[in-house]
């Protein structure tokens, strides 16, 4: 081997362009690629570890570990799918404890752990081989539960003792789901409170879960995702929703809130809606759902910079969410997406003028537009008409579901109004990406593919380089 080849620093420029099954391949050329693959692998798939422990043929209820190399153990994916090997249900719950306890030095190299399993049997020998791990420099913890069946398994309540402090761990994601209508989410409720008790330096928190965690041990969160998973015959209860905000309202800088599978709520009126005096960063999906008077505003908002509205289909107007709001100068980049599935003539068309006094002081604009026609034209024509009074330098426009090869030129068109007004403005840059179906593609190509277009306007006088109609689409990859 050439000794160029053998330079780490070359291996790192090559390696970090293969994909992950020829990453794997390639540790097994010598030890040289061992090392460096090994390194990369670690970086970005997680190590199904407890795939590595096979039973042993001549002791019943033996198992043995395969060894791996020590680079491998960042980061580990614990789940209830086993080596073929094992059928025991009684082994296999022991062995997500080994996992913990026999891979050799799991305490001090790994970083992340993924937890994914799908019976409630594993919880309480996960929690166990955590506490016999003791304090560890585990950065992230992804734990997610999908329940498929029925099972009147009761998580006993020892099993959520406190777990010793995890000074390093500063990220969790955490999932809960069930296929049953009574599926018994709530109950998982304990395990997650645990992990954030355990967590005194937490700064990102990720949750998909049906209840409301305690966050007020949660002194420098500074992210947070939240999603509500509406149970049967349940909905989300803002005043939960506030109070859980309130208790992060000091350190929080960025807030997504989401609801899977959101319907039309009513608006409600919360007893005391809290000042969030560092957001910079809000985020909404499911708008109807967090239909919260008198808390969209600069007085709750200070320091709000970045804002991200997104309208499903089927949930109302994006106009009846903007009716929450006050008016607000800070917001300088804004998300909008605007599904136009069960629009009817002026329904969705009003909504750009009271957006544009709204927040006057965007520069920045990322717009998803869903379920468009070419019926929906003279509409988008206003909104991009109304947009032209924000001083824009920049602008991410997306279109999905769109099903008329003749919208790429119309919708081009549109938003070509949006190019730079005044000599002062140099740089605009317009992003167009279209999802459409064209009409029989070659063998060779896809046909559902996305295109997209990008426009960069760069001279004084804001023209914009080349008609939309001479523009030829590019296929990303």
């Amino acid at each position: 081997m050439s000794k160029a080849m053998r330079n780490p620093l070359i291996f790192d420029a090559i390696f970090a362009h293969l994909h992950l099954r020829d990453l794997k391949t390639s540790r097994l050329v010598c030890q040289d690629w061992n090392d460096v693959a090994s390194t990369l692998l670690a970086k970005r798939a997680y190590l199904h570890a407890n795939k590595l422990f096979t039973l042993m043929a001549s002791k019943l209820f033996d198992v043995k570990v395969t060894p791996v190399n020590s680079q491998l153990i960042r980061r580990l994916r614990i789940s209830d799918n086993l080596h073929r090997s094992i059928w025991s249900n009684r082994i296999k719950i022991g062995i997500i404890t080994k996992v913990l306890t026999e891979v050799p030095e799991v305490s001090q190299l790994t970083r992340e752990i993924k937890f994914d399993v799908t019976h409630k049997e594993f919880v309480p020998p996960f929690l166990q081989g955590i506490r016999m791990l003791g304090s560890t420099k585990i950065r992230h913890v992804d734990i997610s539960i999908h329940l498929k069946s029925f099972s009147d398994y009761i998580i006993p309540a020892e099993t959520y003792q406190k777990l010793r402090p995890q000074p390093s761990l500063t990220s969790v994601k955490f999932k809960t789901l069930s296929n049953s209508e009574f599926g018994g989410q709530l109950e998982f409720q304990p395990l997650i409170q645990i992990w954030l008790d355990a967590a005194p330096n937490l700064a990102n928190l990720d949750v998909a879960v049906s209840f409301y965690p305690n966050l007020e041990g949660c002194t420098n969160l500074k992210v947070r995702r939240f999603e509500f998973l509406e149970r049967y015959r349940t909905d989300i209860d803002l005043n939960k929703v506030i109070k859980m905000l309130g208790q992060i309202k000091d350190s929080l800088i960025e807030l997504e809130l989401s609801k899977r599978y959101s319907r039309t709520q009513q608006i409600q009126t919360v007893d005391e809606v809290p000042v969030m005096s560092k957001l910079t960063k809000l985020s909404i999906h499911a708008l109807q759902a967090y239909g919260i008077l008198w808390f969209f505003d600069e007085d709750h908002f200070p320091k709000l910079k970045t804002l991200s509205l997104h309208h499903a289909s089927g949930e109302g107007t994006l106009t009846s969410h903007l009716n929450l709001w006050r008016r607000h100068r800070g917001v300088q980049a804004l998300g909008l997406t605007v599904d136009f599935l069960y629009s009817k003539k002026g329904e969705e068309e009003d909504f750009e003028e009271k957006i544009v006094d709204m927040f006057p002081s965007v520069m920045e604009l990322d717009l998803t537009m869903k379920h468009i026609s070419l019926s929906f034209i003279p509409a988008i024509n206003r909104i991009m008409e109304s947009f032209k009074t924000w001083d824009l330098e920049r602008v991410n426009v997306c279109v999905t579901w769109g099903r008329q090869i003749s919208l790429l030129s119309e919708l081009l068109k549109a938003i070509s109004v949006l190019k730079a007004q005044k000599p002062a403005q140099r740089v605009r840059t317009i992003r167009f990406r279209q999802f459409l179906k064209f009409p029989r593609p070659p063998p060779s190509n896809a046909t559902s593919r996305p295109t997209a277009v990008k426009l960069r306007m760069n001279n004084p006088r804001g023209t914009l380089l080349g008609h939309p109609e001479a523009l030829r689409p590019t296929r990303t990859p």
